[in-house]
């Protein structure tokens, strides 16, 4: 493992973009530590998204100790327009994380030189708010030319998270993004496309680095992310608990010369606990008990044309107590997307959202009380209903049982300061020299 570790399935709370969150490894002596880390025999991590902390910054420390400081919003490379949470970072692109992250993925890709099968996983933490690209990334793209996002259209029918971002109020910890000028939108928008290219052209030392050391030929390359980003569509911020494409919908890209046809698509529906049930059957192994997701091998060969027909999202998130209300609300949510419905369950909650994703997808109209589709509805509920029962995993201790080990929980025990000497671990981590 190389990079971000996000493995938290739950909400964090805000952590001001100056600062690590507490309890953050970001002492050098802190860490000594480089795995086991859940499943992972090796872990090199960069904690956090744009401070320093974890290996990075002991790296950094090393390598560039002034990088410490230039990466604050305080040293800029231009003074800050007032644009939330971005600015043109000092940082030079060489000691960023985002390069860091590639090199020391070459590196263990020429530490792993045998014939013995491996799995890397590459985790940048960018794109990801604040948006603070070094040079050239800070200025690639011309504000000029950014698009205006998608308005915001009437929430009245909708869950209250919508109402207060359309109120201007914290929204499932998140804030809104009401008041913001144009000027404001389009800086923010480039800062983002060139946190994008820069992890593009990090990826495209990797992919070269991996056709030079011969391993192109049998090596599946996967790219996806974590969740998206609101960037001011629809007026929100960030990955708030809403229906929107532009926060659940996620790229997947799959490179393998032999067994994937380059340029194909695939059109339906897959979710991110497909992948362990798909790698584990690429790899020809045995299929462990209690997965939830389903393989995609046979879609990818082309043996199969279809893979499944309904996928879950799900999230449970806390809206603060405003005004006259007492005690903070919290929405929990189910979330069924089919190839042509989207259907959102709040429980016992008296509202819900229903969308047509063939004739409006962008969410803008709610269906959920449209007396035209309540049988629509019905028949989604049901469908969801099935969906959860289905898929419950039953007694986890059972589980772990079955698989006769502890898996992650091991690795969490082990999760210690390594008696390694400093110097070994310098060697382990590397230098620019």
């Amino acid at each position: 493992l190389i990079g971000k570790a996000h493995f938290k399935t739950s909400d964090i709370e805000d952590i001001l973009p100056d600062q690590p969150p507490p309890g953050s490894p970001v002492n050098p002596e802190d860490d000594l530590w480089y795995g086991p880390y859940y499943g992972f025999d090796y872990a090199e991590i960069h904690t956090g998204h744009t401070y320093p902390a974890g290996h990075w910054r002991l790296w950094l420390q090393q390598n560039y100790p002034e990088g410490l400081e230039q990466w604050r919003p305080q040293n800029a490379l231009t003074p800050r327009s007032g644009a939330h949470a971005s600015w043109k970072n000092a940082l030079p692109a060489e000691y960023h994380y985002t390069h860091w992250t590639a090199d020391r993925t070459i590196d263990r890709l020429n530490r792993n030189r045998t014939d013995q099968p491996f799995f890397l996983w590459m985790s940048f933490a960018d794109p990801h708010k604040p948006f603070t690209p070094p040079q050239p990334y800070c200025d690639m793209y011309d504000t000029a030319e950014i698009p205006p996002p998608i308005p915001q259209e009437d929430v009245s029918a909708k869950p209250p998270q919508y109402i207060r971002a359309r109120e201007g109020q914290p929204y499932g910890g998140y804030n809104t993004h009401k008041g913001w000028s144009g000027d404001h939108h389009r800086e923010i928008v480039a800062h983002y496309y060139g946190l994008t290219t820069f992890i593009d052209d990090s990826i495209g030392r990797v992919l070269a680095e991996l056709e030079r050391l011969g391993l192109e030929e049998n090596t599946h390359v996967i790219f996806t992310s974590d969740h998206g980003e609101g960037l001011g569509d629809h007026g929100i911020d960030a990955k708030p608990m809403m229906s929107y494409e532009c926060v659940n919908r996620v790229p997947m890209l799959w490179r393998h010369p032999t067994s994937v046809q380059a340029g194909s698509t695939y059109d339906g529906v897959m979710t991110h606990l497909d992948l362990t049930p798909t790698f584990i059957d690429l790899a020809r192994a045995e299929p462990l008990p209690g997965m939830e997701g389903r393989s995609f091998a046979n879609v990818l060969r082309g043996e199969a044309a279809a893979h499944r027909d309904a996928v879950i999202v799900e999230r449970i998130t806390t809206l603060p107590a405003m005004g006259e209300e007492r005690e903070a609300l919290i929405l929990r949510v189910k979330m069924l997307v089919t190839d042509k419905w989207k259907l959102l369950h709040y429980g016992s909650a008296p509202y819900g959202e229903l969308y047509n994703v063939e004739l409006d997808p962008e969410d803008l109209h709610n269906l959920w009380d449209d007396p035209a589709y309540q049988d629509v509805k019905r028949d989604l509920c049901e469908r969801l209903l099935e969906e959860l029962i289905d898929t419950e995993l039953g007694d986890p201790t059972i589980i772990l049982q079955q698989r006769g080990m502890g898996g992650a929980l091991r690795d969490v025990r082990q999760m210690e300061k390594q008696p390694e000497a400093r110097a070994e671990l310098h060697k382990r981590i590397g230098s620019m020299e």
